[in-house]
């Protein structure tokens, strides 16, 4: 084998080992919930889904047109429930974020290797695209979770801010 082989493969498996350390270490150090002590109840009772600043107006409003914000009427059980979540999604998330980092790092060894092979290449470009598309499945399947764990007037809120995300915000 060449050295320009030998330095390839050993960049491979130190970025491998380093990240499998990172991504260990993640989970045991996981906290019970990804937003620390604040509750889902709105910014001004120190929560985090509807994060308004005080004393500025605000001229998007959230929730429905009359009805309040689904956040601000969760039960106990349902705030318990939906931090549960959260981690468990959180958790899936950052691993996957970590292999995606890795499989980067390989393509870019790849690319830059003397020889590169496209479809070596193309492989991973796929095998990246494949943990984006595990990551992006995940979250849906998340969000028709919390959906099912709402009532009817808590879904009409939930739902109209769904509809919201894809627009352009000021």
């Amino acid at each position: 084998m060449n050295t320009m082989k030998k330095s390839g493969i050993f960049n491979i498996y130190f970025i491998s080992v380093i990240l499998s350390f990172g991504v260990t270490s993640i989970s045991f150090a996981a906290p019970q919930s990804d937003h620390g002590d604040k509750s889902h109840a709105g910014a001004m009772q120190g929560g985090h889904h509807n994060a308004q600043m005080p004393n500025k107006k605000n001229k998007h409003k959230k929730g429905g047109t009359f009805s309040p914000h689904w956040a601000k009427t969760l039960t106990s059980a349902q705030k318990t429930s939906f931090d549960k979540m959260h981690l468990v999604v959180g958790q899936f998330e950052a691993v996957q974020r970590a292999k995606i980092k890795m499989l980067k790092a390989e393509l870019n060894v790849l690319a830059a290797n003397k020889s590169s092979n496209k479809s070596a290449i193309y492989g991973k470009i796929d095998e990246i695209l494949a943990v984006k598309k595990g990551i992006m499945r995940s979250r849906f399947d998340h969000i028709a979770e919390m959906r099912n764990e709402l009532t009817d007037q808590q879904r009409i809120s939930y739902d109209m801010g769904l509809l919201k995300r894809g627009k352009h915000k000021h």
